[in-house]
C-alpha cells in the first residue's frame, strides 16, 4: 500500500515536470510567434522538454520502484496540462487541424 505522503510526493513531481515540460512549450511557441524562430529552436526545445520530463519520471521509478507512484506522477504531469490550459483559456485539442479557409 502506497503511504499519503508518498502519493503526494508523485503527483507534485508529476506537477512539477509537467509545469517545466508544458511551460517551456509555451515558451518556445511564444518566442517563435513573436520573435521569429527556427525549426532548429523548434526541435531543441522538444528534445530538452522531452528528455527532462522522462529523465525525472525515471529518476522518480528509478527511487521509489513502485509504478503505482509512477501512474500518480503521470497524472500529475497530465492534470497541471488541463488546468494550463484553462489557466491560459485554451481547449484541448481534439487531434484535427482547423482550416486556414474556415472550411
Amino acid at each position: 500500500m502506497i503511504s499519503w505522503p508518498a502519493a503526494l510526493f508523485a503527483l507534485l513531481v508529476g506537477a512539477i515536470l509537467g509545469l517545466g515540460y508544458f511551460g517551456g512549450l509555451w515558451l518556445t511557441v511564444h518566442w517563435v510567434a513573436h520573435r521569429g524562430g527556427s525549426a532548429t529552436l523548434l526541435l531543441g526545445s522538444f528534445v530538452a522538454r522531452t528528455i527532462l520530463a522522462l529523465g525525472g519520471f525515471l529518476l522518480l521509478l528509478r527511487w521509489t520502484a513502485r509504478w503505482e507512484l509512477l501512474a500518480l506522477a503521470l497524472l500529475g504531469f497530465v492534470a497541471l496540462r488541463t488546468l494550463l490550459l484553462r489557466r491560459w483559456g485554451l481547449k484541448p485539442s481534439s487531434g484535427s487541424v482547423p482550416s486556414r479557409h474556415g472550411n
